[in-house]
């Protein structure tokens, strides 16, 4: 790993260990992921332990941030209001899966060209506008997922679906699917 790009991580780092947790069980277990990359962090840094401090971040930011909802505000009693979606378009496309990592995107892995964070239900195609809703009904269901990344250019006629890891996103692979644009 090349020094900038061990800043970067380092920074997001910071900026993970400095968000407020909640005690909740699941954020209990994020505290104590944090706990445990700092001892790491602490090790000595040769090559390798480079490339375990790189992969355990990659690791605890992925699940940091697909397991956090950080504009959540409790209202007891509040009915929980389900929109409802209709099917704008339907189109064939090319379907493939990416994860956080430099290789496979810029260098800012966990940041979308929409400047939100990665999560679970982000997707990257360029011939759609953000934040435009897509469901893939073959693989996923009624699942709804969100443009808010992009693509290559030369990739402008598929769509990449954000998986936690590389494995995930290999285990994907390409898939010709329909796509359902929806519009509420």
């Amino acid at each position: 790993m090349n020094k900038s790009a061990k800043i970067i991580y380092y920074v997001l780092a910071l900026l993970i260990l400095a968000a407020p947790i909640s005690a909740s069980a699941d954020n209990q277990n994020h505290l104590w992921e944090k706990i445990s990359f700092l001892s790491i962090m602490g090790s000595n840094h040769n090559v390798s332990s480079d490339q375990s401090i790189y992969h355990q971040l990659t690791s605890a930011i992925n699940n940091f941030i697909t397991t956090s909802d950080f504009n959540i505000t409790e209202q007891k009693g509040a009915e929980e209001k389900t929109p409802n979606y209709t099917v704008k378009a339907k189109r064939k496309i090319i379907a493939t899966a990416y994860s956080s990592t430099p290789d496979q995107t810029d260098s800012s892995p966990f940041i979308t060209a929409n400047g939100s964070f990665v999560k679970d239900g982000v997707v990257a195609a360029n011939f759609l506008k953000f934040g435009t809703m897509v469901r893939f009904p073959q693989v996923y269901g009624d699942k709804i997922f969100v443009v808010e990344d992009r693509m290559a250019p030369k990739n402008s006629h598929k769509i990449d679906v954000w998986m936690e890891s590389r494995s995930q996103a290999l285990q994907f692979g390409v898939k010709y699917l329909t796509v359902e644009i929806l519009e509420s």
